[in-house]
């Protein structure tokens, strides 16, 4: 933060800015024997000449009321410093021909500072396979213990099929620690849902501040080893201070409701957001899949009524990045109602007023995700510090 509170050479502000390499937010007081404004104007006007981004602050920044959005610009500044030097971690690769979900190596490197580690698959199967039988029964008396209901049936989720799964946590766990891993996807489909087993509880589990060891630190996620997603969630996750994320298929909407489903990567915590399993994973229930020739099991859950949720998503338009972003708040409608095709996942129901036309024209993605609580003028910092484009579908007034 810059802050000439009397009038200095506007030279030397701008090239110390220039120096910096850092996100820069300017501001002034309104006094009025102290030229602040005047130092601001000349100092923003020889940036604006080099081509030094900075955030313009108006008003006195001394006044509560101009607080907000320089707080929000300094979350968002420390989000995006934080997450450079970060390692997403591709498990697997592109999954069911879903374009949107891959990355450009040198693009990520060059516009995000984070580094791409590709980790094939097998690793995972291979490590399940080696857990300690101990820490899996450990794992799987937890989860039963804990859930709603844990319902086997003698096809598609035996006992044979959660140890799988559970081993499949274990062995990413691992690979977390193994690379030094940030953030990741798992692709699953259709080689690990059809060969090994389902990957669902795995993703659960890691978007989760929570396990079997106790409280942990989510890693964000995201199913079908979607990219944008995951870089999505871990933004999200640095904005909140670490609240978990998720990733949501659009199945439905319209300008006022949206319906939300995924199978994996939903946390648990989302059942009756908190931190502590007694409360959100006694909400979830352990089913069979409807997918998947290996077998296993989903995570099933609805988000309950009334929460403020923030949902946004990094899209490409001719390979150059775009934020797009809208709100609203969770409402509960009948499951028995909706798709045959999403009865096995958790759902959000989300009630907001978007631009449905704006939407569906402009939207680069079938995948989106969402947070707890009003981070928008977070996002759209964060946007306006990487210089892409910001999409915000929320209709206003």
């Amino acid at each position: 933060m810059l802050y000439p509170p009397i009038f200095v050479a506007p030279a030397l502000v701008a090239h110390a800015a220039n120096l910096l390499h850092v996100p820069i937010a300017l501001v002034h007081n309104e006094a009025p024997d102290s030229l602040s404004q005047l130092a601001f104007l000349a100092v923003a006007g020889a940036m604006d000449q080099i081509g030094v981004p900075c955030l313009r602050l108006p008003g006195d920044y001394a006044e509560v009321q101009n607080w907000p959005r320089l707080l929000a610009f300094l979350r968002a500044a420390a989000a995006r410093q934080r997450l450079r030097g970060q390692t997403y971690g591709s498990i697997g690769g592109r999954s069911l021909g879903i374009s949107t979900g891959t990355a450009d190596v040198a693009q990520w490197e060059r516009l995000f500072g984070v580094d791409i580690e590709h980790i094939d698959q097998f690793e995972i199967a291979r490590r399940a396979e080696n857990q300690n039988p101990e820490t899996v029964s450990h794992y799987i008396n937890w989860l039963s213990g804990k859930s709603k209901t844990v319902a086997y049936n003698d096809s598609n989720f035996t006992p044979a099929h959660l140890q799988k799964q559970v081993g499949s946590y274990l062995a990413t766990k691992e690979l977390v620690k193994l690379y030094e891993l940030d953030f990741m996807g798992v692709k699953c489909q259709p080689e690990m849902s059809n060969g090994y087993c389902l990957q669902c509880i795995n993703v659960a589990l890691a978007n989760d501040p929570y396990d079997a060891d106790g409280r942990k630190q989510p890693v964000p996620c995201s199913c079908e080893a979607d990219a944008d997603g995951a870089l999505t969630m871990q933004v999200l996750s640095l904005l909140s201070g670490g609240k978990p994320t998720n990733l949501n298929d659009i199945a439905w909407l319209t300008a006022n409701e949206m319906t939300l489903a995924n199978c994996g990567s939903m946390a648990t915590y989302f059942a009756a957001p908190s931190p502590d399993p007694d409360h959100s994973l006694a909400r979830v229930q352990i089913l069979p899949h409807s997918f998947g020739e290996a077998g296993g099991a989903a995570t099933v859950f609805t988000v309950p009524a009334g929460i403020e949720m923030t949902f946004a998503r990094f899209f490409r338009r001719e390979s150059q990045y775009a934020l797009g972003v809208l709100s609203g708040v969770t409402e509960v409608k009948d499951r028995a109602a909706q798709s045959a095709t999403i009865q096995t996942r958790p759902l959000i129901f989300l009630r907001m007023n978007i631009d449905k036309n704006h939407f569906l024209e402009t939207f680069g993605s079938n995948h989106i995700h969402g947070i707890e609580g009003d981070f928008k003028k977070e996002l759209r910092s964060f946007a306006d510090i990487l210089g892409i484009d910001f999409f915000d579908y929320d209709l206003h007034g």
